[in-house]
Formats: structure tokens, C-alpha cells, sequence
């Protein structure tokens, strides 16, 4: 089965969230991604369960269009299902936050508290406070679109003055488990967007964090963290957006990066009516071929003699920079495009004793193997990409033991295989990866490359990765992109509603020694909020102004610290598929001595 292809040409639905005090907020649909007769694939679903599924496609189907109703608003807000355009909301009565608490929709999602926060440090928990805040109203609920669901969520409201008329929702990166309240100082969390006067949300995705093996014996929150919970989370938040203004935002956008870089493709491509625009940072989005890439590497390293020490790391990454650095014009550390790099780590082959500064003949095919990626051993064909040339200092978590790898079991213990004792060596590259396509996978990998709802709406896409990602291989960026371009009638025509960045020298989702700020999740601030220097304002120039960003200015400050703030050099940020190179005069750390190019 073809992603995307369960939610294709299905007939035009509609539903409504329904207050208990006879409010409505409604919108209907031209497809529905629940609209087979289990979303959980490869879980047995009994008649109750059933019963909860239809439930569930209530809430959930897309809208092509939606209607505030009277009740809510006091008049009547259409936004047109096939036109980019879009009409200002109207207004109408607002609530107080505390009136909030209580409320109940569609009989699976409530408010269990709301409540006006005062300007300064909200106390989230014992281990939680998030300072710096402004006045805002708090909204706490809940979602149990199935028997076994309690997705957990917030939405944060600015007061009626502050509020700039825009949702911007956050993502949840890794497992989830936990709302995004704060980056300790770093871009794009909910305290940060909260200032910046956007209404914002995030969920905990149905689970807590502190439960390594929630996903054992529970399909319905394996459904919930995989792609339900999101959406549930952001129909929510649109509905009480709209109670508590009196308007429906004018405009919803998403940014976020890694699992919530895959969030948000979901989003557009299951359910494109959630947002106008999105920032997809380092996405997770073929999530179970990614994951197979880790167990390969484990693999590599586990042969006898193949164990590669942290300790030579930064002497593979300084043969690689040495080989391939100045490809972009300037010997500064940073490769543009690892793609072209033909480093041949057999040249690091110790000649006598061992040390630091070379690698043993075990070691190097485990490092040709790591850049390679995984192969299916039948066939001989690629599952995934490896990791780049150039990234290899960042590698000190992935040539730990085996043993110590526990991202990969709550992937594959906790989802694919539901069993603890799940060993990671007995992985066959062949049967076991159609296994973890055939069930995990079909949920939750975001790799259709049908946007054509998402195209009508107007919805615009800008997507980043980071060529150091030590995390999540980056070249299946690229490589997605392409993908999508060729069926999506070229380049071109791709680029008038998604554009891909790569940037040199980054890590995952940020840090790095590329400059690796320009408005991202988890990034520091970059030093103007421009469209120029920040992503969300370029997005929104794009989607509201129709100017389409070219390249922006990436920030390298002196440290990676938060409170950082001097400046060490500047770079463009290069629309795929152009890179950075130096023109050969000027001042090598300012962005403007460079152009992209091909």
C-alpha cells in the first residue's frame, strides 16, 4: 500500500464539536485518514472498539471548510474548501478563561481546568517552572478518543490585546511524554511563542514520558502518539481559540522539528484544513527505516573488532574536513554538501600500532558501513541512508554498546515487537523490516507525496536539515524531496508550496558549527526577527504576502549557549538544491561574501 493512498478521493463529511452548553464548532471534510475500518494496523479491533473508531473519525475528519457557529461567534465565518484565499474572521462574543473549565466536545474531548495566569513565573510543577511569562489564559484538557486514550493538552492564549490573531502550535520531538512548556531560553517552545502574542498548544501525545513501555499492550496510544493525537490536540485548540476571542485565528501555523518535524507532515498531508503553514525541521518522517539505520550501525560496531572508540572521532571528522572542506570556496571547517564528499575512510587504515589517529581494518568497514546505510541483504537495495561525512565527532552516543541504546528499544521493543526482552541483534534487514513497515510504519511514517489538498488550500511547506545531524540521518531529505518534486511536476512547481534548506555545519534540529539559528525549535534567537533571519516571519510573508523565501541568513554566535548573544559569522541558508560558497573576496564571515549555487 502506497502512504497516502487510504486517503484519497474519499466523499465530503462533516461533524461538530459539540459544547455542552449548546455551542458548536463545525467543519467538513473531502477525505478522512481514519477512514478504514481500524486506524491501528495489525491489532485485532472488537466491536466496542469499533464503536469508539467511529467516534474517533467524528472528531477527526479533515475540514474542507468550517463554520463557527452563532452560538459561539454570533454569526457565521466560511472559509472557502479549494481557494488559497482566505477571508478574515469575524467576531463575535468572547468568554472569560475561567468560563472554560468544564466544557465538554464531541463526547471525547473536555476541559478539565482553565484559569488566568498573572504576568511573571508559572509553576508547572516541582520540577517545572517556566519564567518570564506575560498574562495569559491556561488550558488544560484532555481527549479519550478511545477507550484506552487520555491525550493530555494545552493551549495558551494571550490576553484579548496582545494577541496577534494567529495559532502557532508547537510539536512534540523524540517519544513525546511531555508538553513543550520551554527551551530554557531556546526558540519555539510555548513560553517563547506565547511573547512573540501567538496563541500556541501541545500535547504529551497520549502518554507520560516516565513510562518506558507505554505502548505494550496498548495499540490505541501507540495511535495516539503516532499520528491522532496531534490533530485531536489541534481541532481543540482551534475551538477554543474561537470560544475565548470571539474569532477564529487567521491564520494556523505549525514549527517544529525531529518526531515533530514528522508531526507536521502528517499534518499536511492527512490533514491539510489543520494548517496554513509549516516548518519541518530534520523530520523523522520515514520513521521506521530511520530507525532500522540505528540498528545497522549497531550491528557494524558489534562485529568483532569494529567497536569504533569515541576517542578517534575527531580524527575521522578532521580527514574528512581536510578532504573535502574547501568544495564551498573556504577551508572554515564546514562542509557544504557531504553528498560530494568522496572521502575514503580506508585511508585512515592504522600502518602499525593502534591509536587515535588511525582505525584497525574491523573498524574502518564499520565506518564505510555507517556512511553506507542499511541494505536489504536479499536484495542489495538501500533501506536508508547513512550519516554524513563530516558529522563524525557528533557520534559519541550511537559507538556506545549495544546495550546502551535505549531509543532503539522503545521503538521496536515498546511499538514493533511489544516485548522488553526484544534483542536489537536479531534484527533481519529482510522479513523483520517488512514487519515494521507492514505495522508501525503504515501509521506512522509521513512519506506520501500527494499534497494535492494541501495545494488547493493554498497551505505553504519550509523545510530545514542539518547536514551534521548526528541524530537523524539527513540525507533523506534530499532525497524525500526529490521524490516529491518528481511527482509533483518538477522543481519548480514544488517550490511554489515546499521548499527545502540544507544547511551546512548543523546538528540536529540546531547547534553545530555551521550557523545553525534562523528561528527553529530549539535554536537560539536569532539576532533580528525578520524574514531574512527568522523562519516563522518568512513563513508568514509566504503565506499571507505571497513572497517566497529564496535563502536566509543562518547566525553562528560564539558559543551554543542560550544567553549568547556575539556574533562569530554569518552564512546563507541555500534553497535546495543550491549551496553556500564564498565568492572569493570580502569578509569570509558575513553572509553577503557568499551566493548559492548549484
Amino acid at each position: 500500500m502506497v502512504e497516502g493512498a487510504a486517503w484519497r478521493n474519499q466523499a465530503t463529511r462533516s461533524c461538530s464539536l459539540a459544547f455542552t452548553d449548546g455551542r458548536t464548532y463545525h467543519h467538513s471534510s473531502s477525505a478522512s485518514p481514519v477512514c478504514g475500518e481500524g486506524s491501528t494496523i495489525g491489532f485485532r479491533i472488537d466491536p466496542a472498539a469499533r464503536l469508539n473508531r467511529r467516534m474517533e473519525r467524528a472528531m477527526m475528519l479533515k475540514y474542507a471548510s468550517f463554520v463557527v457557529s452563532a452560538a459561539i461567534l454570533g454569526c457565521v465565518v466560511v472559509i472557502a474548501a479549494q481557494q488559497p484565499e482566505r477571508k478574515p474572521p469575524a467576531s463575535g462574543p468572547s468568554v472569560e478563561c475561567s468560563a472554560l473549565k468544564g466544557r465538554t466536545f464531541d463526547h471525547t474531548t473536555s476541559i478539565v481546568d482553565s484559569a488566568l495566569v498573572t504576568s511573571g513565573t508559572l509553576r508547572i510543577s516541582d520540577a517545572v517552572t517556566v519564567p518570564d511569562l506575560p498574562a495569559f489564559c491556561r488550558v488544560q484538557g484532555v481527549s479519550k478518543p478511545s477507550a484506552d486514550s487520555e491525550i493530555r493538552f494545552e493551549v495558551w492564549l494571550p490576553q484579548p490585546a496582545g494577541w496577534n490573531r494567529k495559532f502557532l502550535s508547537t510539536g512534540e520531538g523524540g517519544f513525546a511524554g511531555q508538553l513543550n512548556y520551554q527551551r530554557n531560553g531556546l526558540d519555539s517552545a510555548m513560553n517563547e511563542l506565547l511573547r512573540r502574542g501567538y496563541a500556541t498548544a501541545s500535547t504529551d501525545t497520549g502518554h507520560v514520558s516516565t513510562d518506558q513501555w507505554w505502548g505494550i499492550g496498548h495499540p490505541e496510544k501507540v495511535t495516539d502518539y503516532l499520528y491522532r493525537a496531534k490533530h485531536v490536540t489541534t481541532v481543540a485548540a482551534k475551538a477554543i481559540i474561537a470560544a475565548y476571542y470571539g474569532q477564529a485565528p487567521s491564520h494556523s501555523y505549525f514549527s517544529s522539528c525531529s518526531n515533530g518535524g514528522r508531526q507536521g507532515l502528517i499534518e499536511a498531508q492527512r490533514y491539510p484544513d489543520d494548517f496554513d503553514g509549516l516548518i519541518i525541521g530534520a523530520p523523522w518522517n520515514l520513521q521506521s527505516h530511520s530507525n532500522a539505520g540505528f540498528i545497522w550501525n549497531a550491528q557494524a560496531l558489534a562485529a568483532p573488532g569494529a567497536a569504533i572508540p569515541a576517542e578517534k572521532l575527531p580524527a575521522i571528522t578532521a580527514a574528512v574536513v581536510a578532504a573535502c572542506d574547501k568544495d564551498d570556496g573556504l577551508a572554515d571547517g564546514v562542509i557544504a554538501d557531504p553528498r560530494r564528499c568522496t572521502f575514503d575512510p580506508r585511508s585512515l587504515t592504522c600502518n602499525g600500532a593502534d591509536g587515535n589517529s588511525c582505525l584497525t581494518p574491523a573498524q574502518v568497514s564499520a565506518l564505510q558501513k555507517i556512511y553506507d546505510g542499511p541494505r536489504n541483504p536479499r536484495t542489495g537495495e538501500s533501506i536508508f541512508p547513512g550519516f554524513a561525512r563530516g558529522s563524525e565527532a557528533g557520534w559519541t552516543g550511537m559507538v556506545r554498546p549495544t546495550t546502551a541504546a535505549p531509543g532503539l528499544l522503545v521503538y521496536f521493543s515498546n511499538l514493533v515487537y511489544q516485548n522488553p526482552e526484544w534483542d536489537l541483534r536479531s534484527f533481519n534487514f529482510d522479513s523483520d523490516m517488512e514487519h515494521t513497515d507492514q505495522t508501525i510504519g503504515r501509521l506512522g511514517n509521513a512519506t506520501s507525496t500527494d499534497y494535492a489538498a494541501a495545494i488547493r488550500r493554498g497551505v505553504k511547506i519550509i523545510q530545514y536539515h542539518g547536514w551534521n545531524d548526528q541524530t537523524l540521518q539527513p540525507e533523506y531529505s534530499p532525497t524525500y524531496y526529490e521524490q516529491l518534486a518528481k511527482a509533483n511536476g518538477g522543481l519548480e512547481h514544488t517550490q511554489s508550496f515546499y521548499r527545502l534548506f540544507m544547511v551546512p555545519g548543523m546538528n540536529h534540529c540546531s547547534g553545530g558549527i555551521g550557523a545553525s539559528n534562523f528561528g527553529g525549535v530549539g535554536q537560539q534567537i536569532p539576532p533580528v526577527r525578520d524574514a531574512a533571519h527568522d523562519l516563522q516571519t518568512a513563513l508568514e510573508k509566504w503565506v499571507e504576502g505571497g513572497t517566497a523565501p529564496t535563502q536566509f541568513i543562518g547566525t553562528k554566535f560564539t558559543d551554543n549557549q542560550a544567553t549568547t548573544r556575539t556574533v562569530q559569522y554569518t552564512r546563507p541558508v541555500c534553497l535546495y538544491p543550491t549551496v553556500p560558497r564564498y565568492k572569493g573576496t570580502g569578509d569570509p564571515n558575513d553572509a553577503a561574501n557568499f551566493a548559492c549555487v548549484r
